[in-house]
């Protein structure tokens, strides 16, 4: 069997988006598996970006790409995603999962009403309905695509859902639900008997998680965190396949460390020299365009990614946006009440954080790769490729992804 998982190392923002773009020519299939809208993949091809929120980042090199049934979808965003994304790839394989949850307009008022009431205890969510999604799953009331081919039964579900929310919905609402699914509607089959059936016949396949692994539900910075299993784990949970289908992982970080929201950020920059970076690696948010927090590089958080994850493989992104910094640090170990700790702990912010210094590289290569040695030393898994630029070709690869 040939699959590859990739999935985030950091709190999302990875960089992902281009190393899935990369990787996916030599894949079949590219299955999303996880969050909704609230994720953002980013691919340069030329002088035009390609900003994925809900279709699989492997779109363009891969034959069929599939959105498993972890991923909760708006269906007028997945509609709009698919007319603009048919301009740069006009005959594709898209597959829907028909047991995907739908995410409605119940669940972005639901989305603001509880921000709100968090006040200054906030998550700092997207406000794109993500989480009420989740909730509605996971309570029993929520909708999935194959729930959309009866109107009556539409109008059931969305009633229970506005009692329990308190929360009115229009009265053209069920239509207009009903219209959008229509738009989609040839898209929608079981994914999980095509994967099966795929793989079994010998095609290979990329799986793409969305958001990273210390915003994932019960392994993240709870209660900073998504709504959905975000490390390798929840592959299983999200495309309905067996375990026994996955046997590698690659986990993509980004050389520094960057945050949307709230939550525990050890190496969080602050002042001049964080504006620099935020400037340098444009680090605003895909999806809300929010100034995103920045950081060191974090060790103990890459090497407790790597223990959930499973990792075979590391890629590093910007590290050329890194390397125009005049101060590089990594950190290398916590401290606990004055101990020494090398792991991260994602429900405790540490005492003191031990870094390491290196000098800029600029265009330079040895620095470089004294910096990613350490990781490799660290970690000990391999740094396999590293991005080098905004373009889509923009990567340098040290070592083949055998799977």
């Amino acid at each position: 069997m040939e699959t590859l998982t990739l999935v985030g190392c950091q709190f999302g923002d990875e960089g992902k988006g281009k190393i899935i773009d990369y990787l996916s020519k030599d894949f079949d299939i590219t299955v999303r598996f996880n969050g909704g809208e609230n994720a953002g993949h980013t691919v340069v091809i030329g002088d035009q970006t390609i900003k994925y929120h809900l279709i699989p980042a492997g779109f363009l090199g891969s034959k069929t790409v599939v959105v498993a049934k972890g991923v909760v979808i708006n269906i007028r965003r997945m509609k709009e995603e698919i007319e603009l994304l048919s301009k740069f790839r006009r005959n594709f394989d898209l597959k829907v999962s028909d047991l995907s949850h739908v995410v409605t307009e119940l669940h972005f008022k639901r989305d603001s009403e509880i921000e709100q009431m968090r006040g200054a205890g906030r998550i700092g969510t997207t406000l794109k309905g993500i989480g009420p999604a989740y909730e509605s799953k996971y309570g029993r009331y929520g909708i999935r695509l194959t729930d959309l081919t009866n109107r009556a039964d539409l109008k059931d579900h969305l009633t229970l859902m506005s009692q329990i929310y308190h929360i009115p919905f229009e009265d053209g609402y069920v239509d207009t639900l009903m219209a959008d699914y229509e738009s989609i509607k040839k898209y929608v089959c079981d994914t999980r008997e095509y994967l099966e059936d795929s793989i079994n016949e010998g095609k290979s396949a990329l799986f793409e998680t969305a958001n990273g692994t210390f915003i994932d539900i019960d392994s993240g910075t709870y209660p900073y965190v998504t709504s959905s299993y975000t490390t390798s784990a929840g592959v299983t949970v999200g495309t309905g396949l067996s375990p026994r289908y996955f046997n590698k992982f690659i986990g993509v970080a980004k050389a520094y460390t960057t945050r949307v929201g709230e939550g525990i950020f050890p190496t969080e920059m602050f002042g001049e020299e964080a504006d620099r970076l935020r400037t340098l690696g444009n680090e605003f948010g895909t999806t809300t365009g929010r100034p995103r927090r920045v950081g060191h590089l974090d060790l103990p958080m890459l090497r407790r990614a790597v223990r959930l994850n499973s990792l075979d493989y590391l890629a590093l992104t910007k590290v050329d946006i890194l390397g125009k910094m005049s101060s590089i640090k990594v950190a290398v170990s916590y401290e606990y009440d004055g101990k020494e700790v090398k792991e991260f702990n994602p429900s405790r912010k540490p005492d003191k954080v031990n870094y390491e210094n290196f000098n800029q590289w600029g265009k330079g290569k040895s620095n470089l790769r004294d910096y990613i040695g350490l990781i490799e030393d660290e970690l000990k898994v391999p740094v396999v490729m590293v991005g080098i630029g905004e373009k889509r070709d923009a990567i340098e690869v040290y070592q083949r992804v055998s799977v």
